[in-house]
């Protein structure tokens, strides 16, 4: 919520707990069974909580940067680490027990991020972006043309609609006028 408060609802209880920060991006974990085991949960202020499911327990809140965490990932490259992406457009690596250690800055506004093997895509608002673990870019994919061309697209459709609707009625016009 808006004052910092998670709540962990289940048909069994409710659970709650005020952090002293806004979260700005939740990553549930699921066990081998399918339960949420596992929040991870990062804030305006650059830190990552951990807290245990379903107690809601804090179980640590680590330092990650200095601007607000806007995406994470489980990273795939790793076992039980996360990337973590800031508001800054940083990418972190986070092991779970350790610093997050830094791996690259990208100079963009990161909205979400996931791993793939050794490549790590985001996407920065219509802007897709493929890095290398060594902040390399591989691909850059604006999408904001192919809404554009869609978008007319869509439009010479609503056109061609109005304009049968038209020749339709003109239609019924005429034939009224010859009856």
């Amino acid at each position: 919520m808006d004052d910092g408060m998670i709540v962990w609802e289940t048909k069994q209880n409710r659970k709650t707990l005020r952090l002293h920060c806004i979260a700005t991006v939740i990553l549930g974990m699921q066990n081998d069974n399918g339960n949420v085991e596992r929040m991870f949960i990062g804030d305006g202020n650059g830190q990552l909580h951990i807290l245990t499911v379903p107690n809601l327990t804090l179980e640590k809140t680590v330092p990650i940067g200095t601007s607000a965490l806007r995406a994470m990932c489980s990273d795939s490259d790793e076992n039980l680490a996360l990337l973590i992406a800031d508001s800054e457009g940083h990418i972190w690596q986070f092991d779970g027990d350790s610093k997050a250690q830094l791996l690259f800055e990208t100079n963009r506004s990161i909205s979400s991020i996931r791993s793939e093997r050794n490549l790590i895509r985001i996407q920065s608002g219509w802007e897709q972006c493929t890095f290398e673990r060594d902040g390399l870019l591989q691909t850059s994919h604006d999408a904001s043309a192919s809404f554009g061309e869609n978008t007319m697209l869509r439009r010479l459709r609503e056109r061609q609609k109005l304009d049968d609707q038209r020749d339709h009625a003109e239609s019924q016009v005429r034939l009224i006028a010859g009856i």
